[in-house]
């Protein structure tokens, strides 16, 4: 046998090698990557699956941005204000002997999102803008398939419109954004910097509109003379455009992909035309923050669960790590009567199933721990600190501990013991600085555990709202979106879900190899 045999033998072998590990991370990353690409969708149900991403097109983006400015809002997360105009193109194919009809463009009156977001009294665009200046600026001649697939000649026309917001009051000034009142009110008022204010409604526009701003609404007001005039609402959420073509007419080209296009392509459907590039390309994910809102604070409900979900973990992670760290050294190390009896105790806690335990434990934290919860001043633990409480510390996190405090040499303990060290001085200056690859791996797995527990939470805590989890509260999305086909939103919760996950072993992986390799050598 020569060089080169062995040489491509190596090379053979690395190409197995490889070529199974990248199918195996396929298999595994697969379903994840999938639903991360299908979030960035509109159409999330889209058979058969394309890898075709519009939102992820530097030109779309750059559309959306400039549609994003136009609308006042900003190029980043878009709005519309008033006094703006929103210049859109739509090109229309005419096949060849039809008649070139302008297509029908119009503002549409859409409550936005489901769920939370559908029973909110949200501000419609088409309220206050509407569709001006359509005309046909280019024409030229051209072919396009029909639904058959056959080419057929005809034209394409290019038309300009614009989408026009105008301003409620006839006064100039300095601009003011505010906020109406919780509470809806004959006479319009406004929350400025923390003080209620009267708004004056100057023109007869302004005042058939006083309907039209609901409690609770974000604002755009002229401030003058130390007066305060109603510009007009601004839109927040999106402005829906739908543009109407005459039957065996095509949408070829538009300043943004249509977000849904029906009736054998004459309706094309724009979810919102001032977007801005974050609106555009991440609009699931606003969304689950936006449209999921406490009903009566109009704070995000998504965001809380975020803030309960890392609560919970970070707290368990603390408790974890202090009672297991001083459990497991005590067992590893000190000597006192039932010493192994309690860790026989320790070890047969891992083995009973939590299905098992829940129930006593349910009507614990029912009964606030024997009426403990009042002392907080609650009528009992249904709530997050029920979480927190239930799971201060588990049996696996001491025995972790205590295995890797027994592979510590005892001459450390007894040089700190000569030098004059209490037991707890011992621990906590010589041994425990040594234990960190443990406790690194301690609070990935702790984290980890908690970040993605369902079934404990979804028993404790239910209601309100605001107290759920996220993966909880993931699956309140499901009842409130999927019914609807709308799992784009759905998607994005998840994929947010598994960030913080992704964060934790990419920055602390490397604790976490340490403490396997070297537990599986020393064991």
């Amino acid at each position: 046998m020569n060089t080169t045999y062995y040489r491509t033998r190596l090379v053979a072998r690395a190409v197995w090698i490889y070529t199974i590990l990248i199918a195996f991370s396929l298999v595994v990353l697969g379903p994840f990557l999938m639903g991360t690409l299908t979030s960035f969708k509109d159409n999330p149900l889209e058979y058969p699956p394309t890898l075709n991403l519009p939102k992820l097109g530097i030109t779309n983006m750059g559309a959306a941005y400039r549609l994003g400015v136009a609308g006042g809002g900003g190029g980043f997360f878009g709005e519309l204000h008033p006094g703006a105009t929103v210049p859109f193109e739509v090109s229309v194919f005419t096949p060849k002997g039809q008649e070139v009809t302008p297509p029908t463009v119009q503002v549409l009156r859409l409550q936005p999102g489901a769920g939370i977001g559908a029973v909110r009294d949200p501000v419609y665009a088409a309220d206050f803008s509407e569709v001006k200046d359509l005309k046909a600026v280019d024409t030229q001649d051209a072919q396009r398939p029909d639904r058959e697939g056959k080419l057929v000649d005809g034209t394409i026309t290019r038309y300009t419109l614009n989408v026009v917001y105008p301003s409620l009051t006839a006064q100039q000034g300095e601009k003011v954004r505010a906020k109406t009142p919780r509470t809806f009110s004959e006479d319009l008022q406004a929350v400025v910097d923390g003080q209620v204010v009267k708004v004056h409604l100057d023109t007869p526009e302004a005042q058939q509109q006083r309907i039209n701003v609901p409690a609770d609404t974000v604002v755009s007001l002229i401030k003058k003379d130390g007066q305060y005039y109603l510009d007009g609402p601004i839109i927040l959420d999106r402005t829906p455009l739908n543009v109407e073509l005459e039957r065996g007419q095509q949408l070829t080209d538009s300043t943004l992909p249509p977000t849904k296009v029906e009736r054998f392509g004459r309706a094309n459907f724009f979810n919102n035309i001032t977007p801005g590039v974050m609106g555009f390309t991440f609009n699931n994910y606003l969304r689950a923050f936006r449209e999921s809102v406490d009903l009566e604070t109009g704070n995000s409900i998504f965001l809380r669960w975020v803030g309960n979900s890392f609560l919970v973990a970070i707290v368990k992670v603390i408790t974890s790590i202090a009672f297991a760290s001083l459990a497991g050294y005590a067992f590893a190390r000190l000597q006192f009567p039932g010493k192994n009896l309690l860790f026989v105790l320790v070890l047969f806690t891992m083995m009973v199933p939590m299905q098992v335990t829940f129930l006593s434990n349910f009507l614990l934290l029912r009964d606030g721990l024997w009426g403990l919860s009042k002392l907080f001043g609650l009528p009992n633990f249904f709530n997050p600190w029920g979480l927190v409480v239930s799971g201060l510390v588990g049996s696996a996190q001491v025995f972790l501990m205590k295995q890797f405090f027994e592979s510590l040499p005892k001459e450390l303990d007894e040089a700190a013991a000569i030098d004059g060290a209490s037991a707890f001085q011992s621990f906590w200056h010589v041994t425990l600085p040594q234990t960190l690859p443990a406790i690194a791996t301690l609070a990935i797995t702790t984290f980890q555990g908690s970040w993605n527990d369902f079934f404990w939470p979804s028993v404790v805590v239910q209601n309100p709202a605001t107290n759920l989890t996220l993966p909880v509260g993931l699956a309140n999305f499901r009842q409130a979106y999927a019914g609807q086909g709308d799992y784009g939103l759905i998607l994005a919760g998840a994929v947010i879900s598994a960030i913080p996950i992704i964060l934790l072993f990419l920055f602390f992986q490397r604790y976490f190899v340490e403490n396997s390799v070297g537990s599986s050598v020393k064991g």
